[in-house]
């Protein structure tokens, strides 16, 4: 089951997200083993060394084709002053000689620090630079990630390679609804990240509110997961992917990334995707703020 990009490129609908996970290199050549197509990566994680190594891994042992494999990877904030040595020095890290996507991490903006103001390249500075990458061959696509409608339709109003993805925070505690709606009417694939609603950025939420939360323990998943006799990562999952989103749960364990691509093998009921898509606390986890400063976004 393939998400159809933009550009006519097809990518997987699900695949592991890498960041903060331990065991990278077991979990990625595992996980190729067991039907892994997508990883996606980035310069701010600190591992694509160990990605790379267990692509490495898989290609050495005959898992898979590097054309069978699509990978993400991210230019961070510090080097949008040069994404060309940036992609280049994550392709010597992961051992490929290009990128199926490359996204810019944050949109464009200022570090507001105690030591007073960090500025980085404006968006129209920076774009035909990450064209560039593409006119080259160091990556196929290009697209962006933790950008709102108000970001897009400024990229969009100049662009000459129009993005073919957007990465955002997305699951059943934060669907972003006008967004995915702009992002359909356009044509700009949503990959979501935490999309279980779990990860440090919902424990420290919890633990910053002094409660306890678990999407896999609210009643409208567990009635979902008797329903359809899913796990409920499988529900989760599968609810997204009935949207057309791409999605990039993470995990440290091999045995899981099996059980989250079993999320392509049932179909939820629209009204069952509702239901879910209307029960959204509006908890978002990742925030900028602790990047920028200041929150940059609407």
């Amino acid at each position: 089951m393939l998400k159809e990009l933009n550009n006519g490129m097809k990518m997987p609908y699900i695949g592991l997200g890498s960041s903060r996970i331990s065991n990278i290199v077991e979990v990625v050549c595992t996980s190729i083993k067991d039907g892994l197509r997508l990883i996606d990566t980035a310069f701010y994680y600190k591992n694509e060394d160990q990605v790379g190594e267990g692509i490495k891994k898989a290609l050495d042992e005959g898992l898979c084709k590097r054309e069978d494999l699509f990978v993400i990877g991210k230019l961070w904030i510090e080097h949008k002053n040069d994404p060309e040595k940036a992609i280049k020095d994550t392709l010597a890290k992961l051992k490929l000689d290009y990128l199926d996507m490359y996204l810019d991490h944050w949109p464009s903006g200022n570090n507001y620090t105690k030591d007073g103001v960090i500025k980085h390249p404006s968006i129209y500075e920076l774009w035909p630079k990450m064209e560039s990458l593409v006119d080259k061959g160091l990556t196929k696509s290009i697209g962006c990630s933790n950008y709102n409608v108000q970001s897009l339709l400024n990229l969009l109003s100049f662009c000459r390679i129009k993005p073919v993805a957007n990465e955002v925070e997305l699951h059943p505690y934060y669907y972003q609804e006008g967004l995915k709606d702009f992002c359909d009417k356009e044509n700009i694939a949503l990959i979501a990240y935490y999309p279980l609603a779990k990860g440090n950025g919902a424990k420290n939420y919890v633990k910053e509110h002094n409660g306890e939360m678990d999407i896999f323990k609210e009643k409208i998943i567990l009635d979902l997961v008797d329903k359809y006799k899913k796990t409920p990562g499988q529900i989760i999952l599968n609810w997204e992917v009935m949207q057309g989103i791409v999605t990039i749960p993470g995990t440290s364990n091999p045995k899981r990334m099996a059980e989250n691509l079993g999320a392509l093998d049932f179909k939820m009921s629209e009204e069952d995707i509702k239901s879910l898509n209307q029960f959204g606390k509006k908890l978002k986890f990742c925030g900028c703020r602790r990047f920028f400063g200041m929150n940059i976004l609407a």
